[in-house]
């Protein structure tokens, strides 16, 4: 053993001693070795006497280790930690490769949870043996066995704590072997995810629809939940290929948490069932399910990508916060990067507005604007794609999804069925309202010369301040402001459509979700002719900007419906504020009459003025108040005030 892997194993790194072992080999078997050595020296996790399921909670990834496996970055490296351990060790890891690009990009994905259920882990085996890239083949087969040797230990562990017979027979099985029961079934998907690194749920209600025998196991489901939360991630789908007990098992099980994101993948057939457990959540202040339009998805798919598969399109999950994934067969950027459209708004206007001979001058100059920006900005994207598929393969990902195996190829490099970036923008409803704006008052009505304009809006003239709220907005379903709406959201999707994406990157996808860009993107922009005050937060969704929903919900969901969602290719996120009252009564229409207009995506928070204002004055009262932000869920409590502010300048829908 050399010297460099020989300080990290005594110094307690195997993931980094695993990169130095065979410096002669290329980055995927050295990946592979180096998660082989960290799940080899791995400690069974703490078992947690009453859990059904193992292992639980943070207890799996608190390993001690400065360099752990992570999903989207292949590795993270606690610096400080690693620096206090060994500075040299530290050094050597720098010298590894350059790292500059490890920060950029986000993937999100899932495990095929449903065939590794069905078939078991130890059949993957026979098809590693297959390939003739021998690094690939020993690395994979180092990795699966590492993991069994796992489990084993684990077993031998819960013997020695009398944990319960079940859940010790469970992982004598599972899952390596095919589960036979729902009860094993629940027990693999739950060492899966933790292999994973703890990133996304899938499709939990048909992965084992088919082990399905009457038992209720929500408060199983309530622990895998527990474990996705404890580790800060993301999401879960429901209603993938119908509806099951375990869908609404699921919707149980969920109850007030924070997380997962419970994705409820809504069809006009939905059973009435569903949706009164869906809206008792609701009601009792949580903040799931969010609905997905799954038809409207589907079809938005098969227009982009023909050559997907109808039984692949029945994989679909709103993986991470609202990306677009197929389970198990897809290795899809996260949060890759962001547009700043508003950002790019103001940059344009003070550098054109004086100089331009009429709004559809401005407007089109604008528009290439963004169109030049959205090219260069791709460039980089799809350079980190091409620098994490020669230095940071996955291997673990490699080994969970679905065709890399079989074809012999990392997943970070073509491995997946799928390869696609996922960017998303932030801003645009800022956009929209400004220009529109722009339009009414300085070329249409002519109450303000551009200079004119542009000094008062930068002084915050109180004047100009009030005029600006009586102009024309996207949300009130406005004809005209609709119609410039669209047209300009259509120039922004196209212009990611019409980007040649590189060799094994199948297309770039639009994630029209905000995350929590909006709050940092904000403070990079002054005040704006939409009537936002310099530093606020941008929008949080394609709802109309806060306090402009002032004809209610379904004039605001009509203007969002006129959207060209379908082009966005992913997932449009759309919040809504309703009062108690409201969800009981007419949720349901809502959701229904929008999907029925194209809409495809609506996430609620359930809430009153009152509870809003006095949770901004007294957050220590309203510790369990959860409301969603730009995508996901979180504790109102958890919120930065910025992010706190925004929360409560929202409309809250109530019934008249």
């Amino acid at each position: 053993m050399n010297a460099i892997a020989a300080k990290f194993y005594e110094i307690g790194e195997p993931y980094a001693a695993g990169l130095f072992e065979a410096p002669e080999k290329g980055y995927f078997y050295r990946h592979a070795i180096a998660n082989a050595r960290f799940f080899e020296q791995l400690p069974p996790a703490e078992y947690v006497p009453g859990d059904k399921l193992y292992p639980s909670y943070r207890r799996f990834f608190c390993s001690g280790c400065a360099v752990c496996p992570q999903f989207a970055k292949t590795y993270d490296i606690d610096w400080d930690k690693l620096e206090a351990k060994d500075a040299s060790a530290a050094q050597a890891l720098r010298e590894f490769y350059d790292l500059s690009h490890m920060q950029r990009g986000w993937t999100h994905s899932t495990p095929n949870y449903k065939r590794i259920v069905r078939e078991g882990l130890a059949s993957y085996r026979e098809r590693i043996r297959k390939q003739e890239n021998e690094e690939f083949r020993e690395g994979l087969l180092a990795l699966i066995d590492a993991f069994e040797g796992y489990i084993h230990r684990s077993v031998e562990y819960l013997r020695s704590v009398n944990a319960p017979a079940e859940l010790i027979e469970a992982l004598e099985r599972v899952p390596f072997a095919p589960a036979e029961t729902y009860y094993q079934g629940l027990v693999a998907w739950n060492m899966i995810f933790h292999f994973d690194n703890g990133d996304n749920l899938g499709c939990l209600d048909d992965g084992l629809a088919d082990l399905y025998r009457g038992e209720d196991l929500t408060e199983a489901i309530a622990e895998l939940f527990d474990n996705l939360e404890a580790v800060d991630n993301w999401s879960c789908t429901i209603g993938t290929n119908g509806y099951n007990e375990i869908t609404k098992q699921a919707l149980r099980a969920i109850g007030k948490k924070r997380r997962p994101m419970l994705e409820l993948l809504v069809r006009p057939e939905m059973p009435q069932e569903i949706w009164d457990l869906a809206i008792e959540n609701l009601k009792n202040g949580s903040t799931h399910p969010s609905f997905y339009n799954i038809n409207g998805i589907k079809a938005m798919l098969h227009d982009r990508f023909p050559q997907i598969s109808a039984e692949d399109l029945e994989l679909f999950c709103g993986c991470g916060c609202t990306e677009t994934v197929f389970q198990g067969v897809t290795r899809a950027g996260g949060t890759d990067d962001d547009v700043p459209l508003l950002l790019l708004f103001e940059e344009y206007m003070h550098a054109h507005l004086t100089e331009a001979e009429s709004f559809e001058a401005f407007y089109e100059g604008f528009c290439a604007y963004v169109e030049r920006y959205i090219d260069r900005f791709l460039d980089g994207v799809l350079e980190v794609y091409l620098y994490h598929a020669k230095y940071l393969p996955n291997p673990v990902r490699t080994l969970l999804t679905d065709d890399c195996i079989d074809k012999g190829l990392d997943f970070n490099a073509g491995g997946a069925r799928y390869t696609w970036t996922q960017s998303s923008e932030s801003g645009l409803i800022n956009a929209i309202d400004s220009l529109l704006a722009v339009r009414d008052l300085v070329f249409e009505k002519k109450m303000f010369g551009a200079e004119e304009f542009l000094a008062k809006l930068k002084a915050e003239d109180a004047a100009l301040f009030a005029v600006l709220k009586t102009c024309p907005c996207y949300g009130v379903d406005n004809e005209k402001a609709d119609e410039l709406a669209s047209a300009f959201a259509t120039r922004v999707y196209m212009a990611f459509r019409n980007k040649k994406p590189v060799a094994f990157i199948d297309g770039c996808l639009l994630t029209e979700h905000q995350f929590s860009r909006y709050e940092y993107q904000g403070t990079r922009v002054g005040p704006t002719p939409d009537g936002r005050r310099a530093r606020q937060a941008t929008c949080d969704s394609i709802a109309a900007l806060r306090g402009k929903a002032t004809l209610g919900p379904t004039a605001m969901l009509q203007s969002a419906a006129k959207l060209p969602q379908h082009l966005a290719d992913g997932i449009s996120v759309l919040n809504l504020t309703l009062s108690k009252n409201f969800v009981s009564s007419s949720l349901q229409a809502l959701v229904e009459g929008y999907f029925a207009l194209g809409g495809i995506q609506v996430q609620v928070t359930v809430t009153s003025v009152e509870e809003l204002q006095d949770a901004l004055a007294h957050p220590e009262r309203h510790e369990d108040l959860i409301v969603r932000v730009g995508g996901y869920s979180e504790l109102f409590i958890r919120l930065s005030p910025t992010l706190r502010k925004a929360v409560v300048e929202r409309n809250v829908h109530e019934l008249g």
